[in-house]
């Protein structure tokens, strides 16, 4: 009897040490590290940007309408034949007799819509004559963004995703009908790549923010009233606070107890918490 009882109590002090041995194991086992990825900062100015767009339009434009509709008895050009001011365009043969057209200015024939033999009214123009180069770019802005505008002032638009410097030629006074004021600018259209009607992005710097830390904005996280990144500490991050200077889409200006060599974390840090070991991953991989 006593032997039994000393068999269950030697197994039930066993139990107990493995199930502490077991405790102590699971207390001892290290948080999974977090994947993150990270970016580097950036020092120096901060610009920010409006970003306007207008469109394309000849300097001018003539059309050419007839004195009395007619025939076409001969036609010397089609759409978008270059001419010269005095060039014989066509003949229409008239109730009061054939009358000869002729280019008034120099320039592009558009909206040629007839053909020799055809008929045309007096009423419509037969065809206009575009002069593209320069070419003309319109824009219709706020009057806040209208005071970003100097006369004069050369400017970079971008035109199907091409880079051209443009000049400010005219910057209205007096709103249109919504409020906005129209301002125009010229680009040199020598090869005459650029089209009437083509859209034109223009970025204009509104103001600058001087010799800041630079962050990609995807970093930045917002707390209730606080904001603050995530800063890569060899294995693990350290929470930092931050005050906004400025925020555009891809970069934030900051004010932060940041080094020039610091890396913040981009993707991954929404879960994170200040002192959580983290794995660095780039294109897919941990490193």
């Amino acid at each position: 009897m006593r032997h039994i009882i000393f068999v269950i109590s030697f197994g039930f002090i066993f139990l107990l040490v493995a199930c502490s041995d077991t405790d102590e194991q699971e207390g001892q086992t290290e948080a999974i590290p977090t994947p993150v990825e990270v970016s580097d900062i950036e020092t120096g100015d901060f610009v920010v940007g409006k970003t306007v767009y207008g469109q394309t339009a000849p300097n001018k434009q003539l059309p050419v309408i007839l004195e009395q509709p007619g025939e076409f008895t001969t036609l010397n050009v089609k759409n978008s034949d270059q001419v010269n001011e005095g060039d014989h365009l066509a003949t229409v043969k008239t109730p009061m007799g054939e009358q000869s057209i002729y280019a008034t200015t120099d320039g592009d024939i558009a909206q040629l819509t007839t053909k020799e033999g055809g008929f045309q009214s007096n009423e419509d123009p037969l065809l206009i004559v575009v002069d593209v180069d320069p070419m003309l770019v319109h824009y219709a802005v706020t009057a806040k963004v209208r005071e970003l505008f100097t006369e004069d002032e050369e400017m970079e638009m971008d035109i199907e995703e091409i880079t051209y410097k443009a000049t400010v030629t005219s910057i209205d006074s007096m709103p249109n009908e919504a409020g906005q004021y129209a301002v125009e600018l010229q680009i040199t259209n020598e090869d005459q790549d650029i089209l009437p009607g083509m859209p034109a992005k223009l970025t204009i710097e509104d103001q600058r923010v001087k010799d800041t830390i630079i962050l990609p904005t995807e970093a930045v996280l917002t707390e209730e009233d606080e904001q603050f990144v995530f800063v890569l500490r060899d294995d693990h991050v350290e929470k930092v606070i931050i005050d906004v200077q400025e925020t555009q889409s891809d970069q934030t200006a900051v004010k932060a107890e940041l080094a020039e060599d610091d890396q913040v974390v981009v993707n991954g840090h929404v879960t994170l918490a200040d002192q959580d070991k983290v794995t660095v991953k780039k294109a897919g991989k941990e490193s």
